[in-house]
């Protein structure tokens, strides 16, 4: 069974402290002279992503719980709401929102399967241990 991301947690990144990469699956071969030769060596691989998090003394004990017990330590993949993508209106070709028949607007909802990068989470504090930041890098998956 594949975990969501806790609903207790936040659930977008700070702006700050976030980045996202394109997914590199390249195989590069040194040669004896000039440059390297490049070449495909994966179609579909990870998409790297940095990150962050404000959390409090008591999120931070839920992320700690969610990433020890419920994600085996960062081993196992888990859905988080899509960064770009997650909550964003819909919009019709000439920019105007498109809306509900009760003229609601309609929002976009994506996930993206991901797994921990190559180090756990993180915290720094910001108010003196009130508050912190957690940061940590994934992987989404393709």
């Amino acid at each position: 069974m594949i975990r969501y991301w806790p609903s207790d947690l936040p659930q977008r990144v700070l702006a700050d402290s976030f980045s996202e990469g394109l997914a590199d699956g390249r195989l590069r071969t040194a040669m004896e002279t000039g440059h390297a030769k490049s070449r495909r060596r994966f179609s579909s691989t990870p998409k790297p992503v940095a990150a962050g998090f404000k959390v409090s003394l008591d999120e931070k004990a839920r992320l700690e719980r969610f990433w020890l017990e419920e994600i085996a330590g960062g081993s196992l993949p888990f859905l988080i709401p899509d960064q770009t993508g997650d909550g964003v209106a819909l919009l019709a070709a000439g920019g105007l929102q498109l809306l509900d028949d009760q003229g609601r607007p309609l929002i976009n909802t994506a996930w993206w399967l991901v797994l921990a990068g190559d180090s756990p989470p993180a915290f720094t504090t910001r108010n003196r241990g009130i508050s912190y930041t957690a940061t940590f890098p994934l992987m989404v998956l393709p």
